[in-house]
């Protein structure tokens, strides 16, 4: 697989609440894999956007099983958020090692084929979804402010997201 297949999500999309839950259960995925910060909530947010809460009510309608995996600094802010939210967890997870993604499928008891990541990073989310086999999406970053760390990554992906949304629109 090439590099820049391991770095293109199946699906892309502006907002976790954009995301077609319909369209995944029509595919046969039973499992959700969801980033914590700047996918359901601001980095290091509390805050719940009423959207993110009506589309995680509607996919738990759907029959999803739902999971965070988080590399958050703070596993209690995700195990409270998570908890909030409905969801189970996975804290330091570790993206974008495959265990971080595997992890959330075997407590919710699905399998890769059967389950989506969805996440605002190439280099974590994306990346290790797509390594560990599940279906991708990728949802622009709810905010500005992120960690550092991140922020420095997010050069690097500014410079990949045209060729990937090309892709991407041509099924490729």
């Amino acid at each position: 697989m090439s590099l820049l297949a391991v770095l293109t999500p199946r699906l892309m999309v502006e907002a976790v609440w954009q995301v077609d839950l319909e369209r995944l259960a029509a595919l046969g995925l039973k499992g959700l894999v969801l980033d914590l910060d700047n996918t359901l909530v601001n980095w290091n947010s509390h805050q719940v956007r009423p959207q993110v809460r009506a589309w995680l009510e509607r996919a738990r309608e759907l029959g999803f099983a739902l999971c965070i995996s988080s590399n958050a600094h703070s596993p209690r802010r995700v195990r409270r958020m998570a908890q909030e939210l409905g969801t189970l967890c996975v804290t330091h997870a570790g993206k974008p090692r495959r265990r971080a993604f595997l992890r959330p499928v075997e407590l919710m008891g699905t399998r890769p084929e059967t389950t989506a990541m969805i996440g605002d990073q190439l280099f974590t989310d994306i990346l290790g979804a797509n390594r560990a086999a599940l279906y991708t999406v990728l949802v622009r970053p709810l905010g500005r402010w992120e960690f550092p760390v991140t922020m420095l990554s997010r050069l690097a992906e500014q410079a990949l997201l045209a060729l990937i949304r090309r892709r991407v629109k041509e099924g490729a």
